[in-house]
């Protein structure tokens, strides 16, 4: 009997010792930036809106995404993400969701006539960034 515990103990730390697989862990999450296509050419001093969504492929607790903006200067410009005033440069806290439905508003009224180029970029809590730059004209 005692043998066969020895036996028994030992084959178990050999295969212990085998094991070589190892659990992998998934620390980021692969997530999509999507706008409704801005016009081409819009009335000057005259706000546009258009639909904004970010789109991860899992919803986590512990990853918040942060939305910033920039305009090529310089041209100038005013922006509203679901009527929230958002200057250029700062960073404003945006939900995601993983329905098809864009779920946020972005409303952009230039301030000076001519081409708007415009940077829109969405960054996750653990450092990825996505973003997309769209071209308006502000005709008088």
């Amino acid at each position: 009997m005692k043998k066969s515990i020895i036996w028994a103990c030992g084959l178990l730390l050999v295969g212990a010792a085998c094991q070589t697989e190892s659990l992998d862990i998934q620390r980021t999450f692969p997530f999509q930036l999507e706008i409704d296509a801005f016009p081409t050419s819009i009335p000057w001093q005259r706000p546009i809106s258009v639909g904004f969504g970010v789109k991860p492929d899992y919803i986590t607790t512990t990853n918040s995404y942060t939305f910033s903006w920039q305009i090529a200067a310089p041209q100038e410009g005013v922006l509203w993400l679901n009527n929230k005033l958002v200057n250029a440069g700062s960073k404003i806290v945006v939900a995601a969701n993983t329905s098809r439905l864009l779920s946020d508003t972005l409303t952009y009224m230039p301030i000076d006539s001519g081409s708007h180029t415009l940077t829109f970029r969405v960054f996750d809590s653990l450092g990825q960034a996505k973003d997309t730059t769209f071209t308006v004209t502000a005709v008088k």
